[in-house]
């Protein structure tokens, strides 16, 4: 009994939870699907290290002004890169993946230490380990996602050594300073908000001289003390800051300003993406207030919501009996709260979900398990523990069967407290990575065998493709489709409005399969068989306008949906004057898809080509409010403004 004691160690229990984690990450991160983050983000990685080969003369990685991707520190998708090019290796994106595990791995081993340095207990950093791996927003973005795992990874180290740096203040050891000098490093090479945790570090310092302040005496008594503090705090300012941008070319142009530079533009992300939100179209650069705190309510999962409670009853108990423990703990849950406080308060551009904000969640676990220590500690008999630990564990069987179920798709996560995926689906953003096109491009390439065929898809995702010199990729957006040639579509619903999905008029006649997550529809793929449709607009633009009527009307008795096609009905009908029946084509699309920008812009056309400026205004007032970027609409705009200015003078 002594000896299974001895191995069953708290010390031993954490280590094996690594191990474990670390076999499943490295089984797993070959079965995981690429993402079109990686398919922006990996190409500018490659032109990075270029940079760095050609000693500066290849600069395309500092000419990024659609992508803004020269901003990014993403030294993690560098590294990736430069492994590939050093030792020449054909599968890329499995080196990324492999390397995405490595670093979720540093990220559980980190998380764990800061649940000891806590507690005080090994048991408290297993069940970390644990908890991590059944947060499925976290877990689920292991592989792909190179920017924000790894963020998370340097912020939580960050924290960790601040912690160890704040308990053995004024005295810490050059060891823990070092640690910290390359966690704060890391974590700006990954991304200027990084710069954070020397914040933090100045803010726990001024926090525990307020606190203790015999501390304070002591330091300004002891010459040697002050002496070695400035030695440190400029190691760890100077070391931190300028290792952090050495494989940042766009930084290392001038090492004060871009960085700042490169700060407000996170800050204020410039292009507005479009959102899904309570059911409706939202737009990134402008959030309602509540967008944040919703997001982290519907995608907790519900046992760390449960040791978060407990968490917070237990604090303000602790308020009685102040020390440092509540000192720490109220300090770790400041790095938890400032953040989405900051980010909400500067009205940030935040777009899918809680994704830039994913680097809280660890420590947000890490107060979750230190409730949950707290809530059983108060029990003496293990009779009055049971009902707590069962109720504790038994909610993570919720996350680990959504796992189990779902990957690589699992990161598609809304717990069952806001209503489960099913009632998430048209409501809120769903596969915004597109990572259910893993299993559906599988089954295509299958099913095209040696036959040539071209692949059309909404999302760039090429890669699936590019050993297989039969298959031709084209990108299209879903209701455009058929502007383009193609002979299969696959097509993820996530960017469908959520009115067509909720009223079932986004399906196309020709989807051959459906694909489902969690009973939702995430991906279809659609065999065109006859391109009438592609025809019909040809003669549409050819201005041959009998031809291209006819075959529009062929193409819609066998695709009734399609209201690309009944957006080009009406520009030709508005191009021949036809107004009436101009009128009857845009109510027919209106019943399709009422929100569809194209209908706006051509019924605006169509009052200004009457010469009813005032109506053509109105129209478009009503087109801003459902899409204030739509820039298609910009040339009318002005003509609309200038001839009601001219009316006016």
């Amino acid at each position: 009994m002594s000896k299974v004691s001895e191995i069953f160690t708290a010390r031993n229990v954490f280590a094996a939870s690594l191990i474990v984690a670390g076999l499943l990450l490295a089984f797993l991160a070959p079965k995981a699907a690429v993402n079109v983050d990686e398919m922006l983000h990996y190409p500018h990685a490659k032109e990075v290290v270029n940079w760095y080969f050609t000693g500066g003369k290849d600069a395309s990685c500092l000419d990024t002004p659609l992508t803004n991707l020269k901003y990014y520190g993403q030294s993690v998708d560098n590294l990736t890169a430069l492994i590939n090019r050093v030792f020449s290796i054909e599968n890329e994106f499995l080196t990324r993946h492999f390397t995405g595990a490595f670093f979720f791995w540093l990220l559980l081993f980190f998380s764990g230490l800061l649940g000891k340095e806590l507690t005080k207990s090994y048991w408290a950093s297993a069940l970390v380990v644990l908890s991590l791996l059944l947060t499925p927003r976290l877990f689920g973005q292991a592989f792909g996602n190179l920017k924000d795992i790894p963020f998370a990874t340097g912020y939580v180290a960050g924290i960790l050594f601040i912690i160890r740096i704040l308990k053995s203040f004024p005295k810490q050891s050059w060891r823990d300073i070092i640690f910290l000098v390359l966690a704060i490093a890391f974590t700006i090479s990954v991304r200027i908000g990084g710069l954070i945790l020397f914040a933090y570090l100045g803010l726990g310092i001024i926090s525990l001289l307020v606190v203790k302040p015999f501390l304070l005496k002591y330091i300004v008594s002891t010459k040697s003390c002050i002496v070695r503090l400035m030695g440190q705090g400029l190691t760890i300012v100077v070391g931190g800051y300028f290792l952090g941008l050495l494989f940042w070319p766009f930084a290392l142009q001038d090492v004060f300003r871009h960085p700042l530079q490169s700060l407000s533009m996170m800050e204020h992300y410039a292009v507005s993406i479009k959102q899904i939100f309570y059911g409706e179209v939202i737009w990134s650069s402008n959030l309602p207030p509540g967008y944040l705190i919703r997001w982290f309510w519907i995608s907790t999962p519900e046992f760390i919501l449960v040791g978060l409670i407990y968490f917070i009853a237990f604090l303000t108990y602790k308020f009685s009996k102040p020390g440092e423990q509540l000192f720490l703990e109220l300090f770790a849950l400041f790095m938890v709260v400032f953040p989405i406080v900051y980010v909400i308060a500067i009205g940030s551009n935040l777009y899918s979900g809680i994704r830039q904000m994913l680097f809280v969640v660890p420590v947000m676990v890490v107060l979750s398990v230190i409730g949950f220590q707290n809530m059983i500690g108060v029990f003496r008999l293990r009779k009055s523990k049971l009902p707590y630990i069962i109720l504790f564990f038994s909610l993570m069987v919720l996350p680990l069967v959504h796992e189990a179920k779902t990957f690589p798709v699992d990161y598609v996560y809304f717990n069952a407290v806001s209503g489960g995926n099913k009632k998430a689906w048209s409501n809120y953003e769903y596969d915004y990575y597109f990572e259910g096109m893993k299993q559906a491009t599988d089954d295509l390439i299958s099913e095209i065998g040696n036959n040539k065929a071209t692949v059309a898809m909404n999302c760039q995702l090429p890669n699936y493709f590019e050993k297989y010199s039969n298959i031709k990729f084209q990108y299209t957006r879903y209701l455009e489709r058929s502007s383009v040639d193609w002979d299969y579509g696959l097509f993820g619903v996530n960017y469908i409005h959520p009115w067509q999905l909720k009223n079932n008029t986004w399906q196309s006649a020709k989807i051959i399969k459906t694909y489902y997550h969690k009973g939702n529809p995430l991906v279809v793929l659609i065999k065109r068989g006859d391109k009438t449709d592609l025809d019909a607009i040809q003669e549409i633009k050819d201005r041959k306008w009998d031809e291209g009527e006819h075959l529009i009307k062929d193409a819609l008795e066998s695709e009734p949906n399609n209201v690309w096609l009944l957006v080009n009905l009406a520009n030709a009908k508005l191009a021949q004057a036809q107004y009436a029946e101009l009128d009857s084509v845009l109510k027919k699309g209106r019943t399709i898809h009422p929100y569809y920008e194209p209908f706006y812009l051509i019924e605006a056309q169509k009052f200004y080509d009457q010469q009813n400026y005032e109506a053509a205004n109105s129209v478009l007032k009503e087109l801003n409010k459902v899409n204030p970027f739509y820039s298609p609409v910009r040339s009318l705009t002005e003509k609309v403004e200038e001839k009601l200015n001219n009316k006016l003078n």
